[in-house]
């Protein structure tokens, strides 16, 4: 009997840690199916057992790409064979008319890849269909262009945590100027509204507590299929669901976000309000460059509107600095505006050129020092606000999220429940914070609900 040992890697979005959930049991459900061979999976790749390694790719920013060239040469020199997956080979795929544009380093690296006899492809479409022998004697993916969406069963790898994610759309319509997504990934294709109440029933079924739902633009669901979005009546048939758990939404891009949107989520018993609104800038002038279609008067609504009907909430938000011919009055709005309002998250990015971008085009740059240091004084201007509200907040009700343990002392690691898990601050406590546990008995674990008293934050900025 033969044994295939493996591990996988997953990189960039959650999105993409979904796809890499369905890989999981894709190759679980073909081992089951051959019994002449024994598949083990080991949760740390770098274990010596270990000799088949996924990598699921990320290739939406250069940074991305560099990430998985790092974590390729590690796993080469730990005696890997590795299998990529991803939207990497389909930015590479696309950009192969474009070499001349892309650094030398890129170049170098990417042939380094094409020449290893230990690293191969799979795609998307072909991980349906492969045999475990294909997978053992090395198959090697000819096309990286998506397949449509499939529901078949997938692994759950944050269940333990008892919240897991549901995608409910795939690829993406829109073309900001600073984005290469619908270049790799095609055009934006819905789940219908029944197959993703199934999935969520499945993930209840599998004890989940609380859902998040996925989508390159989570405001644009349905909108492929019926000319217009469908996201808030998929959310009622979510809320007819008969059990005990939450649901967030990501990527709530505001351009088709409304005042009535807003109001339905005000009557939703399941749902977190959690915004994460992708703002990008406040100027109109900067946000047309950037093919993003609102305006600042549109945003200071919505803001508005939750600041002022949702009595517990928490609003994200990213932003890009310096994108091309962004001048000092223009960054000096964006300036003021996050000062004015207060984001509980705020996400930022320096702006750089992707060659596939049509942003990329554009005159009027400036070097990385000045983008860095616009990046400096907005975070300090966030961190200043962070920690005047953050100390404002003595007591919290927040869910323990694992333990890390010392000779004596647990450490407690815990999140709000408005936080959403792997992107929002978790904090560090111990014991002695604990001042109430909402439960018939007192034993700590995993989810349980407790209330404590808040470690004051020391201050993280320059003065």
């Amino acid at each position: 009997m033969k044994k295939f040992k493996f591990s996988f890697i997953n990189l960039g979005c959650n999105k993409n840690l979904v796809d890499t959930q369905f890989l999981l049991w894709n190759i679980f459900s073909i081992a089951w199916n051959n019994p002449n061979y024994e598949i083990d999976y080991i949760n740390d790749p770098y274990d010596n057992e270990v000799e088949f390694v996924f990598l699921n790719t990320c290739g939406f920013i250069s940074s991305g790409r560099e990430e998985m060239f790092e974590e390729i040469n590690k796993l080469l020199s730990a005696w890997k064979k590795i299998y990529l997956l991803g939207c990497a080979l389909q930015y590479f795929e696309t950009n192969l008319s474009l070499w001349t544009t892309e650094s030398q380093t890129e170049q170098k690296q990417r042939n380094k890849i094409v020449k290893n006899p230990n690293i191969h492809t799979l795609s998307r479409s072909d991980r349906n269909n492969i045999s475990v022998e294909q997978i053992f004697n090395w198959y090697d993916s000819k096309k990286f262009w998506e397949s449509p969406i499939f529901n078949w069963i997938r692994a759950y790898t944050n269940i333990d945590y008892w919240f897991e994610y549901l995608k409910i759309a795939e690829w993406c319509n829109n073309h900001c100027t600073f984005c290469i997504i619908p270049k790799i990934r095609w055009k934006q294709k819905s789940l219908p509204i029944e197959d993703v109440v199934k999935q969520a029933q499945e993930l209840i079924d599998n004890w989940a507590k609380e859902i998040i739902l996925l989508a390159q633009d989570t405001n644009r669901y349905w909108l492929d299929l019926y000319g217009k979005s469908m996201l808030f009546e998929l959310l009622e048939e979510l809320e007819k669901i008969d059990w005990d758990f939450m649901y967030r939404i990501l990527y709530l891009y505001p351009d088709i976000l409304t005042l009535k949107h807003l109001e339905k989520l005000k009557k939703l018993k399941k749902f977190i309000p959690y915004f994460d609104i992708p703002l990008q800038h406040i100027n109109p002038e900067i946000l047309k460059r950037m093919w993003r279609f609102y305006d600042k008067n549109h945003i200071l609504k919505l803001l508005d509107f939750i600041d002022k009907n949702f009595k517990e909430k928490f609003v994200r938000t990213n932003i890009i600095i310096w994108f091309p011919w962004e001048t000092e009055k223009e960054f000096d709005e964006l300036h003021n505006f996050l000062k004015d309002y207060h984001f509980d998250n705020v996400a930022l990015f320096e702006y750089h050129d992707e060659p596939l971008a049509e942003s990329s085009k554009l005159d009027w740059k400036v070097d990385g020092k000045e983008i860095h240091r616009r990046f400096e004084v907005l975070k300090s201007t966030i961190n200043k606000k962070e920690w005047t509200t953050t100390n404002k907040k003595w007591d919290e009700i927040w869910f323990v999220m694992w333990f890390e343990w010392s000779e004596n002392n647990p450490i407690i690691i815990v999140r709000p429940w408005l936080h959403a898990p792997e992107i929002d601050e978790y904090d560090k406590i111990t014991l002695k914070n604990i001042k109430w546990i909402f439960s018939d008995n007192e034993n700590l674990d995993i989810w349980s609900k407790i209330l404590y008293k808040k470690v004051k934050k020391s201050k993280d900025y320059s003065e």
